[in-house]
């Protein structure tokens, strides 16, 4: 198999060094930027009505300082007209949101079915690419000259929530508090790099947060999708959760209205909200959206084909039927499969027998052959083989060299599994298999019976129980894995291997790794901190084995062209759910016109 024939994937990480550029601030002075001014007031814009779109489209930030017209986001097809109004009908096939508040899952359909849509965070990645950093909260920002400083500007439009509760920076102090120190039995998988804020301080209209030390993606951090700032009043109302989706109170450019359980959460126009394009219109631009979970994918596709649905993100082994209803509409419909940073793996519980023993992870390590799991998947799931650092490093060529890769020391890798399982005394184990991958688990299973008489024994959860599970460290092990909330290593160690990451299941790292791995947060992009994560890699393969890493998913969206403004970015699950600058042509089954 030559894997590089999926090489454009290799993309991403000049997306992600892009990313770092945008966060890497001067060294001599510290960085800022000159906000553009905002309009004195709000165009107001009645439902239905059309709009001129802005004549110029949003600025990336890709100098040293934010630029406050590219948190504008400007309509794609610059010149023509905006229609305001309309209801898009979005379709996911995974599951349902677990809980309502969702700092404290790590589920992306969490954020599928609101997210960005109910709440805000101080910034927010580029809905073109997922990579550009954009305003949000906040209109612009600046970083000391030591790295450890940041200091933001609030929008003076932020006054309210949702309910009409006023808003100021002391609430968004304590949402990035609770994430850092949450309340007793409160669980925050996506922490990240909030846990290293030591200082925030209210600066008049400013909010100055202060870091233990320097992070070289701290401001990637703020724009994180987690990292959304949820209402003190409600929390503390509730016991510091949100028990119910009517108490989905935010300040985000879209309400809650309803949802029914286990099918659609409908959220409508937030007409006070605080946030507007390049020409003083108000965001968002939709009247309604109603996200849905299908059970089975099959009757997505009839969904989006018959036009029941505007646009839809499939589950794997979906792509056929997506890019049949291309192929059939010319010029009408878009299937669109992107790069993405992703670790698909056979999560191993390191806490309890069997795979408490490394010598019985390595038995999987060296047992599995992965190759014919990801030439399995096949044009129906397109996949790539990945390190414990998803595809973005090492090289394709060093990844294609490993175990289960690499044809020409099949024969050798299958009696150092043999050995390796004898010597842990591994006969048999359990492994949950989430629908989508039961295929996968049954390869694993085949593979561990021929290469070394180990029984394994599927179950199967869906997704959200499975993380669960996980979570809880109830099982053995699990085909889990996950994606970062934005594209780069340094979030792919954050959620999956360092110690009380969320999506960590009971590995803890060697002393030696944890060194290297404090030493590389702090740095930014370059030769020394690569020459870390090589030293990580390493401890990882010979030392460590925590998981078995087998692919990398693609990242697929589907719309049709009534709907503007679609884009299928870098981490689309995570970075694109706000959808402020939306818009249906009048033409659209549900344009409201």
């Amino acid at each position: 198999m030559d894997f590089r024939k999926i090489s454009r994937y290799v993309a991403l990480a000049a997306m992600a060094a892009a990313m770092f550029a945008v966060v890497a601030c001067g060294d001599d002075e510290e960085a800022s930027s000159s906000a553009a001014d905002e309009p004195a007031e709000l165009v107001p814009v009645s439902a239905q009505a059309t709009v001129s779109a802005p004549a110029v489209a949003p600025s990336s930030s890709s100098d040293d300082s934010s630029d406050s017209d590219s948190g504008s986001a400007a309509a794609e097809d610059s010149g023509s007209d905006i229609m305001m109004g309309g209801h898009l009908r979005y379709g996911g096939s995974t599951g349902f949101p677990p809980k309502w508040d969702h700092t404290q899952t790590s589920t992306w359909i969490a954020l599928f079915h609101y997210g960005g849509r109910i709440w805000n965070g101080l910034l927010q990645f580029s809905p073109r690419d997922g990579v550009d950093i954009w305003n949000d909260m906040a209109t612009d920002w600046s970083i000391s000259d030591d790295g450890l400083t940041y200091t933001f500007a609030i929008d003076p439009n932020l006054k309210e929530w949702h309910d009409g509760t006023a808003f100021d920076i002391d609430q968004i102090i304590y949402g990035y508090n609770r994430w850092a120190n949450p309340p007793e039995g409160i669980i925050q998988p996506r922490v990240g790099a909030l846990t290293m804020v030591t200082a925030m301080e209210k600066q008049g209209s400013d909010l100055a947060i202060t870091l233990e030390a320097p992070f070289g993606d701290f401001l990637a951090e703020t724009a994180n999708g987690w990292h959304l700032i949820l209402p003190k009043h409600i929390l503390e109302a509730n016991n510091n959760t949100i028990p119910s989706a009517d108490l989905m109170v935010g300040t985000g450019p879209m309400i809650y209205e309803d949802s029914e359980e286990g099918v659609s959460v409908t959220t409508v126009k937030n007409e006070n909200y605080f946030r507007s394009d390049a020409n003083g219109n108000a965001y968002p631009y939709l009247d309604k959206i109603t996200t849905f979970t299908f059970a089975d994918a099959e009757v997505e596709v009839a969904a989006l084909r018959t036009q029941q649905l505007d646009a839809a993100r499939l589950i794997e082994n979906q792509f056929p039927g997506q890019q049949a209803i291309m192929d059939e509409n010319p010029g009408e419909f878009t299937f669109s499969v992107e790069p993405m940073v992703d670790v698909a793996s056979i999560q191993l519980n390191n806490t309890a027998a069997p795979f408490n023993d490394i010598n019985a992870r390595r038995a999987l390590f060296y047992g599995v052959d992965k190759a014919r799991i990801i030439e399995f998947n096949g044009k129906e799931n397109p996949v790539n083989p990945i390190s414990w650092f998803a595809n973005l490093f090492p090289s394709y060529d060093e990844i294609a060299s490993y175990p289960g890769y690499n044809a020409d020391t099949r024969a050798a890798d299958v009696e150092k599994a043999k050995g390796y399982a004898a010597e842990a005394g591994l006969t048999e184990f359990d492994l949950i298999s989430v629908p989508f991958r039961v295929q996968d688990a049954e390869l694993v299973a085949q593979d561990m019976m021929e290469c070394c008489g180990v029984k394994v024994n599927i179950t199967t959860q869906d997704w959200t129980t499975m993380v669960a599970a996980v979570e809880g460290r109830n099982y053995d092990a699990a085909t889990g894995g996950t994606a970062p909330s934005y594209a780069g290593i340094i979030p792919v160690i954050d959620i999956m291997l360092a110690p009380g990451g969320g999506r960590n299941g009971g590995w803890d790292p060697p002393a030696n790794w944890n060194a290297a791995w404090g030493k590389a947060k702090a740095m930014q992009p370059g030769a020394e901190r690569d020459a870390l994560f090589a030293e990580m890699e390493r401890i990882q393969l010979e030392e460590w084995v925590p998981t078995l890493p087998y692919y990398g998913v693609v990242s697929n969206k589907s719309w049709w062209h009534y709907v503007h403004n679609m884009n299928n970015t870098a981490q689309e699950l995570f970075s694109n759910n706000k959808m402020e600058d939306l818009w249906l042509d009048s033409d659209a089954p549900e344009s409201g016109n």
